[in-house]
C-alpha cells in the first residue's frame, strides 16, 4: 500500500490501464510517486531568485523572502498535508531534500554572505517562515481583521528585526536579546 493506503491496482483501475502498464512506464509504485511529486512541485511553483531582482539591501532581501515563501506555503498546505502524513516514504525523502536545499540557497541570498554563515541568523529567518508560524500569525491576525495581504510585511518586518537582534551573537551566552 503506498500514499492514503492506495495500491497500485486502485491507480491502475481509476487511470484505465493495467498495473502492468505502470510498471512499464514508471518501475515500481515509488517510481510513479516520484512522477506525480515533480509535478505537483512545479505546479506549487517554489521560489526562485527571480524574487530578488530589482532589490538592493539585505532588509529588502529578507522581506521579499518572507513574502514569498510565506504565498508559498499558503499554495501548498494540502501537500504539506500528504508529506507529514507519508514522510517516511523515500521519494517523499528525496523531494523534501530538494525542497530544503533550495530554500537554503534562497535564505542564503537573503542574508548575504556573512549572515548565511551564521547559524543563529538562519535560525531567526527559518523560525519566522516555518509553516507552522506563519499558519499562526495568520489565524491570529485575521482573526483581528487584518487580511493576508496586511500580514506578509508584518512577518517581513518580524524577520528583518530577528536577524538583526540576534546576528553574530554568541550562543549559549544569554546575550540574546
Amino acid at each position: 500500500r503506498g500514499v492514503a493506503d492506495t495500491t497500485l491496482k486502485a491507480v491502475a483501475e481509476r487511470a484505465d490501464v493495467s498495473r502492468g502498464t505502470i510498471l512499464h512506464h514508471f518501475g515500481s509504485g515509488d517510481g510513479l510517486l516520484g512522477a506525480v511529486l515533480d509535478q505537483v512541485v512545479e505546479s506549487l511553483d517554489l521560489p526562485d531568485e527571480r524574487i530578488y531582482e530589482g532589490l538592493a539591501g539585505r532588509d529588502a532581501r529578507i522581506r521579499a523572502f518572507v513574502d514569498a515563501i510565506v504565498v508559498f506555503n499558503e499554495r501548498s498546505v494540502s501537500w504539506w498535508t500528504m508529506f507529514e502524513a507519508e514522510m517516511q516514504r523515500p521519494e517523499l525523502q528525496k523531494r523534501e531534500a530538494h525542497y530544503w536545499s533550495v530554500l537554503g540557497q534562497l535564505q542564503a541570498k537573503a542574508l548575504g554572505p556573512r549572515l548565511a554563515a551564521d547559524p543563529l541568523a538562519n535560525a531567526a529567518l527559518l523560525s519566522v517562515i516555518h509553516p507552522a508560524t506563519v499558519g499562526t500569525f495568520l489565524w491570529s491576525f485575521e482573526r483581528a481583521g487584518v487580511g493576508k495581504e496586511d500580514v506578509r510585511p508584518i512577518l517581513g518586518d518580524l524577520a528583518v528585526d530577528a536577524v538583526r537582534r540576534v546576528a553574530g551573537r554568541r550562543r549559549g551566552t544569554g546575550g540574546l536579546s
